[in-house]
């Protein structure tokens, strides 16, 4: 007789981590259960990850309120044993449903610091965790009067953007005045067209290495599943163009970069689930940037299972059922990912030589894992300033770390991509 399946709620997959998190889901055998809107399914949900999905709710995530009871009712009716966030847009919803249901998540009192940055620098400043001196603003006049206070260069953020959509780097009125109508312009959330908090924040401009830390909490402890050392663009923007794991830190930085995200994940009231925390080593210590109770992107979920063997999708299911996550990594090699770029604005003419990148050695020990394009020829792209504003990927593994991100770089070289402006 069959064991039944474990029925598993996930709300809104799509998008990078999302989907790692639904193919997660399979792999454990679950049930899933997807909330999304039924026009963004119709739309964009492709025939590959319909088929992942046993069961869908369609719901309204513009009318929170509506939307939480829509998934408490389904929840209560169906028998959802786990409630789990496949959208960062969507954390705090996840947690609020969760609670709701009486489910193992976050501390619903807190929750609404996973989406507003504002409310999570205001809980570190509280609880001691060392993180950029930052003004919380909503009108021009109070911006300028922050960035005089903390001084030029400083970075300017919205409070529930993400994937560093809006994020600039500035040093001067002028440039402060073109991030701000920028900011402003930008206040819906897509694809679903949720209204963004209104809340802007200016902060000093930390200077050093930048690292994230995937971390599992259960029941209030916190298990590090990996740091990774991250690469991002220079200038003005912050766009991330490369990551590789297990860290190079010495172990003496690692254990303060654990110990920094140790005091953020508490401070912001996580139990049961997991967290994508990202840190800079300034000369003035470890400082935290911030925090996310979901899935990462940019395929850090992919580098964790080439390289560890840890599947952050099952561990993320596995705290949210109740059941304790099996942190044991089962690989110890390198696994490092570039992001495929333009340096100018254009459209794509063609994308070359792809055919014979991906070659993983014999013994399977080292080599190009997965390469993907995300842009077709005689699309439009611009260079990147933000997460989104990429073409492609290429993942290598090795037993070495300065190899993998080697073997990246060689991949990318024999690329022949070509931009007509």
């Amino acid at each position: 007789m069959s064991q039944e399946k474990r029925r598993i709620m996930i709300v809104e997959p799509n998008c990078s981590g999302g989907i790692e998190l639904l193919k997660s889901a399979r792999r454990m055998g679950a049930q899933v259960h997807v909330v999304t809107h039924e026009d963004l399914y119709q739309q964009n949900y492709s025939a590959e990850l319909k088929e992942m999905i046993d069961y869908t709710l369609f719901t309204n995530f513009c009318v929170e309120a509506e939307a939480i009871a829509d998934m408490v009712a389904y929840g209560k009716k169906v028998g959802i044993e786990g409630v789990v966030a496949g959208f960062e847009f969507v954390s705090d919803m996840t947690v609020k449903v969760a609670s709701e249901l009486g489910l193992p998540t976050h501390d619903p009192l807190k929750c609404e610091a996973l989406r507003r940055k504002d409310l999570m620098h205001q809980y570190f400043v509280e609880n001691q965790v060392a993180c950029a001196k930052s003004i919380i603003v909503q009108k021009w006049d109070e911006c300028i009067a922050a960035a005089i206070e903390i001084g030029y260069p400083v970075v300017i953020k919205p409070s529930s953007n993400a994937g560093s959509c809006s994020v600039f780097k500035v040093n001067s009125e002028e440039e402060l005045k073109k991030a701000f109508e920028v900011i402003r312009e930008n206040n819906v959330e897509f694809p679903h067209g949720m209204t963004l908090d209104d809340h802007i924040l200016i902060q000093e401009f930390l200077s050093g290495p930048e690292v994230s830390v995937e971390v599992v909490v259960f029941n209030g402890d916190v298990s590090v599943l990996a740091i990774t050392d991250k690469t991002t663009t220079t200038g003005n923007y912050f766009a991330e163009i490369g990551h590789t794991l297990p860290s190079k830190l010495y172990p003496r930085e690692q254990k303060l970069v654990i110990d920094m995200t140790k005091l953020a994940v508490h401070s912001l009231g996580l139990k049961n689930g997991i967290g994508h925390v990202e840190l800079k080593l300034t000369t003035d210590g470890v400082k935290i940037i911030e925090v996310g109770a979901r899935m990462p992107g940019d395929k850090i979920p992919n580098l964790l299972l080439h390289a560890c063997g840890i599947d952050e999708g099952i561990v993320y299911i596995q705290a949210s059922m109740g059941q304790f996550p099996d942190v044991t990594p089962m690989n110890h090699q390198f696994a490092a990912i570039q992001f495929i770029t333009s340096d100018r604005a254009g459209v794509i003419e063609s994308i070359g030589r792809l055919e014979g990148i991906q070659n993983v050695s014999s013994n399977g020990e080292e080599g190009i894992v997965d390469v993907e394009i995300y842009v077709e020829e005689g699309q439009k792209i611009g260079v990147p300033i933000n997460n989104i504003d990429r073409i492609g990927h290429i993942i290598a593994v090795s037993n070495s770390y300065e190899r993998a991100s080697i073997l990246c770089s060689e991949a990318l070289e024999k690329i022949e991509l070509q931009i007509v402006e």
